[in-house]
């Protein structure tokens, strides 16, 4: 029996989504972004740290926080410029129908169905399912849209399935 739900992509419904894929990521690759956001200030800064330059001090402490602020604002901004450049994009309803192999996503547009195994991974949060199709796209399923009978459903397939670049 086929699991099915929703999700209407407005723009705040893909602000939130997006924030949520960010925080995904920075939790999945904590290592890589404490070297961006802590290792390269201290670098960079070493010799000012060393020598006790109380402008250097304030600078390695809220150069970390500045990064992460920029990185979100950036996020926002390119979400609002692509669903703006694509108006047909906006307030589109998606439809998704999971099978056990397989699951479908139709629009008003498009019809696809896209294998399990072909997915690079499946990432939750406490709102979101994130569908990795590549490194670049990501389908999202709403958790507050679903069945308690489809988030169990999606559990168990993101537990199946390993990420490509860890095989």
């Amino acid at each position: 029996m086929p699991l099915e739900t929703d999700l209407l992509c407005s723009l705040q419904d893909l602000k939130k989504a997006n924030r949520a894929r960010m925080l995904a990521l920075l939790k999945s690759n904590w290592l890589f972004f404490l070297l961006i956001f802590v290792g390269i200030p201290t670098i960079i800064s070493v010799q000012d740290l060393m020598r006790g330059d109380k402008g250097a001090i304030f600078t390695w402490v809220a150069s970390p926080f500045l990064l992460l602020l920029a990185l979100f604002i950036a996020t926002e901004m390119s979400t609002k410029m692509v669903f703006e450049k694509n108006k047909t994009q906006g307030n589109i309803h998606i439809h998704y129908t999971f099978f056990n192999d397989e699951f479908q996503m139709e629009t008003a547009l498009i019809k696809n169905m896209i294998r399990y195994d072909a997915l690079r991974g499946i990432t939750e949060d406490r709102n979101y399912f994130f569908l990795k199709l590549s490194s670049s796209k990501i389908l999202v399923v709403q958790k507050q849209n679903c069945s308690p009978e489809l988030i169990s459903f999606l559990q168990e397939k993101a537990a199946a399935i390993k990420p490509k670049g860890k095989r």
